[in-house]
């Protein structure tokens, strides 16, 4: 109920904003390699593959000088999560899993042009996990972005394609003690913009 809550404020939010002159709105896909690593090297721990992650979102921007624009946006994230457990000896325990991961990130990041096509972005971004038992550290907290990318303008639209690095759970929203698993992002965004 309170993830519906959530993402309800937010596109009412996101709408209203686009009700405003000189935005550029992109809509934008995203395919990610993906990891999490235990923040601390533990010997015997479990292990976690993080496969085929992908997202996709909408991004709202505004310019604030010849160079700097802030953007900002939603972004839903999904992917396939295999644990292989800490061997147990004599017998194995089981243990239940779910494999769909699912995650919605509100990034907010500043963006440099280096010229007339590449720019430079960095900037945090909130997250919100919203599947459950996928057997490693809730990822919920405040994470960071950055990347370099390409963009080529028309009289009204915008194409562009974004290689970017995350790291989520920098700053968890609950404290799991000393070990938690950090997700880490190596991916890149193909996105198609409007210019207001």
């Amino acid at each position: 109920m309170k993830n519906k809550l959530l993402l309800s404020i937010i596109l009412v939010i996101s709408f209203s904003v686009t009700a405003q002159s000189g935005l550029d709105v992109k809509g934008y896909y995203g395919v990610s390699g993906a990891s999490a690593n235990w923040k601390e090297n533990l010997d015997g721990a479990s292990s976690v593959d993080i496969e085929n992650l992908m997202e996709v979102g909408v991004l709202f921007s505004k310019s604030i000088s010849e160079k700097f624009s802030l953007t900002g946006g939603l972004n839903y994230s999904f992917a396939n999560v295999e644990v292989s457990p800490a061997y147990c000896y004599p017998a194995q325990t089981s243990y239940s899993h779910n494999p769909d991961f699912k995650m919605l990130s509100i990034p907010v990041y500043a963006e440099y042009a280096l010229g007339k096509i590449f720019y430079a972005a960095a900037g945090p971004f909130l997250d919100f996990q919203l599947s459950e038992g996928n057997n490693f550290s809730d990822q919920s907290g405040v994470g960071y972005l950055v990347g370099l990318g390409a963009k080529v303008n028309t009289d009204k639209f915008i194409f562009s394609l974004f290689p970017n690095y995350k790291r989520h759970n920098v700053i968890p929203f609950e404290k799991e003690g000393n070990y938690k698993q950090i997700l880490q992002e190596l991916g890149v965004q193909f996105s198609v913009g409007y210019q207001f």
